[in-house]
């Protein structure tokens, strides 16, 4: 058996295929393909199926050794989205998540009486719903007799023919009841929201991939499985969590996003750090998502020529403790050091709500491209005043689509055998001044 993962990210995709042991033979990344539209950048939905079926045959005429996949699933960024007509050709570009057309939309959905805490995120101009809202008014035609899909299940869709949205997806709307796991009609209605296709739970079969570039190639067989997938950074939480299914999760990069999941949450308040979604494999309760956007200190770093990569792969991050809370508190010409402090004490705050949002004081397990850096999560172990895990798969969104897509073949793979874990340590003298320093400040 060997089964594909796919990774639609906003910045990279990437197509993992991984064996019966879910050990990964073969992943490769290639940017995620933009197109310009009337609109504004965007992404050509079409263009993007052909991207990532090129993959999956170059990785499979790698490794595949002559045996179609068994099974392929997708995963990727949770708010974009098109509206497909009865053919599911896509009948524009995807307007992406960070956009900032709708922000008047998404102040109105905000202030009305459809909105609700149920939906678990407070409504933005990133969500679904107020994109929904903004081409109702702008775009009404694209609303005639199609169907809205989400970017992240359109491959799929277009793969087995069947219209559907991955439930995490449906979650990012911002129009998804997370605890009844419905939709909230009042909200869709004032949203203007397009039909909309089924709903799927994470590892539910979709059908089997139809006669198409794909079967041509050999790489599949019209046998082949296609699986829901769903949001990214839950799918890769999941993968962790089959090494430790309690773990909550540190992903790092210029993107930093928290991960845990509460049984107890009573979904009766938004919360300034977090987001709450449904979880990929939990049937109760809620993930709770946390996403910290730090890449304008980045950007300030490098237009001064500091060469943040340089300082990731350092021994061990040079200079003294400091203790920044926000961007706000930056000097004016901070350096690499001040920047990756505030970025740690907000996911610290973060981990703290979850704590009060009913998620376990459990391991935290790190992520993401700059989880590489050991010197990086000795400093973030030093705030969090913990000892952090880290798996040797770096890929874990890829590889947790990959999995999932074995799970619809009805196959339980133990990957474990595979994957090491190591501990980072905290430096004890840098732990001693953040513990000091961040009670100070948010327990005053």
């Amino acid at each position: 058996m060997i089964v594909c993962g796919v990774d639609i990210g906003t910045t990279n995709l990437k197509v993992s295929i991984v064996d019966e042991a879910g050990v990964s033979r073969w992943t490769r990344a290639i940017p995620t393909p933009r197109a310009s539209a009337p609109s504004g950048a965007g992404v050509d939905a079409a263009q993007l199926v052909r991207a990532i079926e090129d993959l999956i045959i170059e990785g499979w005429t790698s490794v595949g050794q002559g045996q179609p996949l068994s099974a392929i699933a997708t995963t990727g960024v949770g708010e974009d989205g098109i509206c497909v007509d009865r053919s599911l050709a896509p009948l524009d570009h995807a307007i992406p998540w960070y956009d900032r057309r709708a922000v008047a939309e998404a102040s109105e959905i905000r202030d009305s009486e459809a909105a609700t805490t149920r939906v678990g995120i407070e409504m933005e101009h990133t969500r679904t719903g107020a994109k929904w809202l903004w081409l109702r008014r702008h775009q009404p035609a694209l609303f005639s007799d199609s169907t809205w899909i989400a970017l992240t299940d359109y491959p799929s869709v277009v793969w087995t023919g069947r219209p559907f949205i991955s439930e995490t997806l449906a979650s990012r709307t911002g129009c998804y009841d997370v605890a009844q796991r419905d939709w909230i009609e009042g909200l869709l209605e004032f949203c203007g929201a397009p039909a909309l296709p089924e709903v799927l739970r994470a590892g539910e079969v979709v059908g089997r991939v139809q006669d198409g570039p794909l079967t041509s190639s050999g790489a599949v067989s019209t046998n082949t499985l296609v699986v829901a997938g769903g949001h990214d950074h839950p799918v890769a939480a999941a993968m962790i969590q089959r090494i430790d299914p309690t773990a909550r999760v540190d992903s790092i990069g210029t993107a930093n996003v928290v991960y845990g999941e509460s049984a107890t949450f009573p979904l009766d308040r938004f919360d300034k750090y977090l987001a709450f979604m449904v979880p990929v494999q939990a049937k109760l309760g809620v993930a709770c998502l946390g996403v910290f956007e730090f890449s304008s200190a980045v950007q300030a770093l490098q237009s001064r020529g500091v060469d943040i990569r340089a300082v990731l792969a350092l021994p061990k991050i040079s200079g003294e403790p400091r203790f920044f809370t926000s961007t706000k508190d930056l000097p004016g010409e901070a350096d690499a050091r001040a920047v990756l402090e505030m970025a740690g004490i907000t996911a610290r705050r973060m981990f703290d709500h979850m704590r009060l949002a009913g998620v376990r004081d459990t391991e935290i397990y790190a992520t993401g491209g700059w989880s590489r850096s050991r010197a990086l999560l000795e400093l973030r172990a030093s705030i969090f005043g913990r000892s952090i895990r880290v798996l040797s798969e770096q890929e874990p969104a890829v590889v947790g689509a990959a999995l999932l897509a074995a799970e619809g073949l009805g196959e339980s793979v133990d990957f474990s055998t595979g994957v090491t874990t190591r501990t980072i340590d905290p430096d004890p003298r840098w732990l001693a001044f953040y513990e000091e320093n961040y009670q100070a400040y948010f327990n005053a």
